[in-house]
């Protein structure tokens, strides 16, 4: 590079490395389980100082855009505005300023590209987003959230979602090369600013990482605007610039051998943990004993003394739904939906069944009356229950069977 670093530059830079480095070893990256400790205990504490009303409590979990976050970048920004000013008025001479400028560059790069593959993987291996569950198309399209819906439409093309995953991993994959960076922080921007875009949109909460990603994968093209621009805008021959490497030229060929082995480790590891997460979790993982939906077809509560009692709809069970091992929902006949852990013993025909909350945990008794029903019976939450489940085929409804057509006539808009 061997440029000079005028003031301003110097405090924009600094400005930039604080933040971004200390940004990334905050959220997903190989050192953030380190520092996390560190931030629930300082951050909540900031957040009373700028004069927050309540105590935080939430942090961050499927949601990456809590208060404690918001809190957090602001604290970052603040951290970083001075580290900057007392790093800008240090003398550091150019060729040093030019060091610095790789170091970032190289954490950048490896830390989108750690973005990319694990976000990728997620989506090349059908886990992000799945399709449609028997409660899911149950469901009336005016009661999903925004987010509900995105994770609908895009769960229901698995070729859509491995596509999309296939490009987040090529970003990343061309992030790891400091030949390709460039090609590869233009395809991760592209990637990223649409899926950005979609967060806010569909008011998904991981806008906070999307943006940082967008902006950082911004910052690595714009190494190369002066060139990028003569070629895209001015029609000109361009040749692109490799940067030079961080380490010097006797121990380069060291460095590439240590590199590209742990990032063979570290692609062969994700690999492999993402295909059983698959084999668990996928799309072809097997089903469990109650997959799919129930439709409750007789329903009698009793209490104590063996009195029928009557019903609300509150209470009343018309659905049961299970999707996944370990999980399952009722809906309610007044539609309330009720989450809660269910693990079926095969062996003494129990359903186990107890709340997220440790409010109940209780077994009812199960056994199979044909090939599509089951009767279900015991002491629910200090009632007895007793009930016919009837397995409905969703493979029936149109989302599911419709399929695709290289050949439509006329549109087929329902």
């Amino acid at each position: 590079m061997n440029k000079r670093w005028p003031l301003y530059c110097k405090i924009g830079f600094f400005f930039l490395a604080f933040y971004f480095v200390v940004y990334g070893n905050s959220s997903q990256f190989f050192f953030s389980f380190v520092f996390e400790g560190i931030w629930r205990k300082i951050i909540p504490w900031f957040a009373q100082i700028m004069g927050h009303d309540t105590a935080i409590t939430i942090f961050t979990n499927g949601s990456g855009d809590t208060t404690y976050n918001y809190y957090q970048i602001y604290f970052f920004a603040i951290l970083a505005a001075l580290g900057a000013l007392v790093f800008a008025f240090i003398k550091i001479k150019d060729q040093d300023m030019d060091l610095f400028h790789r170091l970032l560059t190289t954490f950048l790069r490896y830390y989108l590209a750690s973005q990319m593959i694990s976000y990728g993987f997620a989506k090349v291996f059908y886990l992000q987003f799945r399709f449609p569950s028997a409660a899911r198309l149950d469901q009336e399209l005016g009661d999903f959230s925004p987010m509900g819906l995105l994770w609908t439409f895009m769960g229901y093309s698995k070729g859509y979602t491995i596509f999309t995953g296939a490009l987040e991993l090529l970003g990343g994959l061309l992030l790891l090369s400091r030949k390709t960076t460039t090609l590869g922080a233009l395809v991760t921007f592209g990637v990223m600013l649409n899926v950005m875009m979609l967060n806010f949109c569909y008011d998904v909460p991981v806008k906070i990482l999307s943006s940082h990603l967008v902006m950082m994968s911004l910052f690595l093209i714009l190494l190369d605007g002066k060139r990028l621009a003569q070629f895209f805008i001015g029609n000109k021959i361009s040749k692109l610039a490799v940067p030079p490497s961080i380490v010097p030229p006797n121990i380069e060929k060291a460095k590439n051998i240590v590199k590209w082995s742990v990032l063979g480790i570290y692609f062969t590891y994700s690999l492999f943990s993402y295909a059983q997460r698959s084999l668990d979790y996928g799309p072809n993982a097997p089903k469990p004993l109650f997959y799919g939906k129930y439709a409750v077809e007789s329903f009698y509560q009793y209490d104590d003394s063996l009195q029928l009692k009557t019903v609300a709809d509150s209470v009343r069970w018309e659905a049961f739904y299970q999707s996944w091992k370990g999980h399952a929902l009722i809906k309610t006949g007044s539609e309330k939906i009720i989450r809660f852990k269910f693990n079926p013993d095969t062996v003494r025909h129990i359903l186990e069944i107890s709340s997220y909350k440790d409010d109940f945990e209780d077994e009812l008794f199960y056994e199979r009356l044909d090939s599509t029903r089951y009767h279900v019976y015991g002491i629910f939450q200090k009632d007895s229950l007793d009930m016919i489940f009837r397995k409905e085929d969703i493979n029936k409804r149109l989302l599911v069977k419709r399929g695709f057509h290289w050949i439509n006539e006329y549109p087929f808009n329902r």
